[in-house]
């Protein structure tokens, strides 16, 4: 068992909604005395990379009745809204039937708003530093560097990271940027003003058709964009609408389990015709909500089976797009400036300015397309994550870490412990999606809330076991 010193330090590596909402839900149900350090780069805490968006055309994909930072009030985030009169300025934000779908820099204000008391009565400590090094210190304690060079030390040592970079596809990697006059390769359509150098009558071509590809044909609209863009993944699946309205999930799928795959789809398409009238978007928030004995019944080998023809699927049904941006997307399928398609590019050539791409699909005959912008929202690449993040490297390298079989994050066990085969080491923990693959349904904010809370429920029942260690009280940052 780890020896921890007389009042446990928590070090939280990440402070975007999983690390914040960690830190929130361990201050309010600690039993003893503990210190919490949340590292995030970012001047606010629960913000990260979503909801620290200043783009107003990105809003949240659910109502905002249903995000909430506490599981035993889930209303919190819509009553703050109405308290705070936050939407005033923005009557877009409320739909027809009286849903609110406001823009995600909204809940990262909430979520502000919810740690500032922690913040400021030093429950929580919030250093404003990268972590670049973890290794073990003495005894069972850890050792962090941040990138100032400066070290703290941690009893408890959480990883909380955002979602690893996007991977531009293979065949685009050795393209250049370009720049003035040459056509424009965007990897990373969130990093700064990368979209600002799209021409109104651009050509473009985006790879990917999920919420991501919304969000950037959202935002090309808004800076009057009326070029063609073309969209394509291998399917040519987009993110589907919500049922306008309340509804009540059905459905019944964790009892008994599904034990593969297939013998899961075929349980999933008859909920559906049998719904007697529901939308099939009942159906899909029951299984949401069963999700955990879902994949927890599924051996590995029908995890990535699942994962491998299902999920594209499964991705657009569950991570539903946000109506505003449904009607833009619509509106430039309408006006014939917008095309979703299935295909893949297998070949990309610079000519005169421009970028032609080779684009196929099956059998059928290669399409070529001369256009002034790719833009790539191919998702976060976490099978890269262990070689894509320093520390994490560093972890793996001395065994401390692993990927989880199925690819999707980190290998932890049922308590949320980093894993290596069939080791942990006890005082190290994942939080939020990268813990994935154990617990499956860990993407969407209710899901990552729920994991926190009870995530924070084991690290305050570690701490209390073992706050009697006999190390003295040590200054936790030093130059």
């Amino acid at each position: 068992m780890p020896v921890f010193s007389s009042i446990p330090h928590i070090a939280i590596i990440g402070g975007g909604f999983s690390g914040a909402a960690l830190a929130w839900h361990l201050a309010r149900g600690a039993s003893g005395p503990q210190r919490i350090t949340v590292f995030e780069p970012r001047p606010f805490l629960g913000a990260g990379l979503a909801y620290g968006a200043t783009d107003p055309q990105h809003r949240v994909n659910v109502p905002a009745t249903r995000m909430s930072i506490d599981t035993a009030n889930p209303d919190d985030f819509a009553n703050w809204i109405r308290q705070t009169g936050a939407l005033a300025d923005d009557p877009d934000a409320i739909r027809p039937d009286g849903s609110h779908f406001p823009a995600r820099s909204v809940f990262g204000r909430y979520m502000a708003d919810r740690l500032a008391p922690l913040l400021h009565g030093g429950v929580v400590t919030h250093l404003r530093r990268r972590v670049v090094s973890v290794h073990r210190g003495r005894g069972d304690g850890w050792v962090l560097t941040d990138a100032r060079g400066q070290s703290t030390t941690a009893d408890i040592v959480v990883i909380a990271t955002s979602h690893p970079a996007p991977q531009a596809p293979a065949v685009l990697r050795d393209l250049p940027p370009g720049g003035d006059g040459a056509p424009r390769l965007i990897t990373n359509p969130w990093d700064g003003t990368a979209l600002h150098a799209i021409g109104e009558a651009d050509r473009v071509l985006i790879i990917g058709t999920g919420l991501s590809m919304a969000d950037v044909v959202a935002t090309l609209t808004d800076r009057g964009h009326h070029g063609p863009i073309t969209a394509i993944s291998r399917r040519g699946q987009r993110p589907r609408g919500h049922h306008h309205g309340a509804l009540t999930p059905t459905g019944q799928f964790a009892s008994p389990p599904s034990r593969t795959a297939r013998h899961l789809l075929r349980t999933i398409r008859h909920a559906v015709a049998d719904a007697a009238g529901q939308p099939w978007q009942a159906v899909f928030d029951r299984i949401r909500e069963q999700g955990p004995d879902i994949w927890a019944a599924l051996p590995v080998v029908e995890r990535r089976r699942l994962i491998r023809h299902l999920r594209p699927f499964w991705d657009t049904h569950r991570f539903r797009i946000a109506p505003q941006a449904d009607d833009i997307l619509r509106q430039r399928e309408r006006d014939g400036t917008l095309e979703i398609r299935a295909g893949r590019v297998v070949e990309v050539d610079s000519r005169r300015g421009t970028f032609v791409a080779t684009i196929r699909h099956g059998a059928n005959p290669a399409r070529q397309g001369t256009y002034d912008a790719i833009i790539t929202t191919t998702g976060p690449a976490h099978d890269a994550i262990l070689k894509t993040v320093p520390f994490l490297s560093e972890l793996a390298a001395a065994g401390w870490v692993e990927m989880d079989a199925t690819g999707l994050g980190l290998h932890v066990d049922a308590l949320g412990r980093a894993c290596v085969g069939t080791a942990h080491a006890g005082n190290l923990f994942v939080a939020g999606p990268l813990a994935r693959g154990r617990f499956g349904e860990l993407m969407g904010l209710p899901e990552v809330t729920r994991y926190a809370e009870k995530l924070a429920i084991t690290l305050s029942a570690l701490t209390t076991l073992h706050a009697t260690g006999h190390h003295s009280h040590k200054e936790q940052v030093t130059t």
